[in-house]
């Protein structure tokens, strides 16, 4: 939870889940999707701060905890683990860079095109007639791209009525590839 003084790194054995933040006003910034494999907490092991963000399961999910100790030791005896966490840390920090500059100069129109291209490049479907599975809802989406739900659903509608995409339900096809593509980056 953010705001929380544990220090535990997790490992997520099987499932899904998300890094958001919640403000006060109820509203939720979606940060990062964590699959199988992948891990959190490892912020507060590394420099004692409290948790930034708060994580939610989408699915089930069996975790391993590592106390800050012994993931410190872990990466003191294993200079490649370190590493790798380094690297990956770094690759997070170019994303959110990636997003806060898009948050500045980008209008939300934009940022959704931006994000649906990734999602069909996700799904290997950044194609004319690709389709995106699984969508996120309009408020999942607001929280993805800084936005609100009203504002996204504004968006999408202009996209449709242009006929850069079609909506269904939990699925966008990409019917104009090079107008979708359109949006500055």
């Amino acid at each position: 939870m953010s705001g929380d003084q544990t220090t535990d790194t997790y490992f997520l054995i099987s499932g899904s889940i998300i890094g958001q933040i919640v403000a006060q006003n109820g509203r939720e910034i979606l940060f990062n999707k964590i699959g199988q494999g992948g891990y959190f907490g490892e912020l507060a092991a590394l420099d004692g701060a409290e948790r930034s963000i708060t994580i939610s399961a989408q699915t089930d999910c069996v975790l391993a905890k590592l106390r800050k100790e012994d993931f410190l030791d872990l990466l003191n005896r294993f200079p490649q683990v370190a590493i790798n966490l380094a690297r990956d840390l770094a690759e997070r920090l170019r994303h959110m860079n990636e997003r806060v500059f898009g948050l500045i100069v980008h209008d939300v129109e934009t940022r959704l095109r931006i994000r649906l291209m990734q999602l069909a490049q996700e799904q290997e479907q950044l194609i004319e007639g690709g389709e995106i599975t699984d969508m996120p809802t309009h408020e999942a989406m607001a929280g993805y791209v800084g936005s609100n739900r009203e504002a996204v659903s504004r968006a999408v509608a202009r996209l449709s009525k242009a006929g850069v995409i079609e909506t269904t339900r939990k699925k966008v096809v990409i019917r104009d590839l090079n107008a979708l593509l359109s949006a500055e980056m």
